[in-house]
């Protein structure tokens, strides 16, 4: 019986000790989340001030970099525009490894011998009665035809309708 006992009681300390150890975490995860509140929490009530340096970090980068270029007998943008960019190719500038970049491109020009005009598409006879009417009718508001003209340019265009004859020219007439 008293290897028995030494063995649920070693099994006893085994247990109480694995539930010390669980509740030891437990409060080390409660304490690192009070700090990174507590951390976030100066962040959010500075956030302002935070911005307003980062701003004063930037503004004294750009006056230092302008003072070199100048320092330099260099200007950034004549340097930038006595570059020879090839057509159809880009230049790229970058700050900081990248962080900061502009992309410079000149698109190549289309070659006249490959320049074709698109092809004629054919139009449904209804849309192009529809937009003769519209065109005839902006006409008339802007007095440039007068209403016997409009009545048999509208009349002609209906006949045409009427007849299956609407097609491509029929005010000409």
């Amino acid at each position: 019986m008293d290897m028995k006992s030494d063995k649920s009681g070693a099994e006893l300390f085994k247990g109480v000790m694995m539930a010390h150890l669980i509740l030891g975490l437990h409060v080390a995860v409660f304490a690192l989340i009070g700090l990174v509140v507590i951390f976030f929490g100066g962040i959010a009530l500075y956030w302002g001030w935070i911005l307003l340096g980062g701003l004063i970090i930037a503004a004294l980068a750009a006056v230092f970099l302008y003072r070199r270029l100048k320092t330099q007998g260099r200007s950034l943008v004549r340097d930038l525009a006595g570059v020879n960019v090839p057509s159809g190719s880009s230049l790229e500038v970058s700050l900081l490894g990248g962080l900061a970049s502009v992309k410079f491109a000149r698109p190549a020009p289309l070659p006249k011998e490959t320049a074709v005009a698109a092809p004629a598409l054919l139009e449904d006879p209804e849309s192009q009665r529809v937009r003769e009417l519209t065109s005839l009718g902006q006409m008339y508001e802007k007095n440039l035809i007068t209403r016997e003209e409009f009545e048999r340019a509208k009349g002609a265009i209906l006949n045409a309708v009427h007849r299956g004859e609407f097609g491509p020219g029929t005010l000409e007439n």
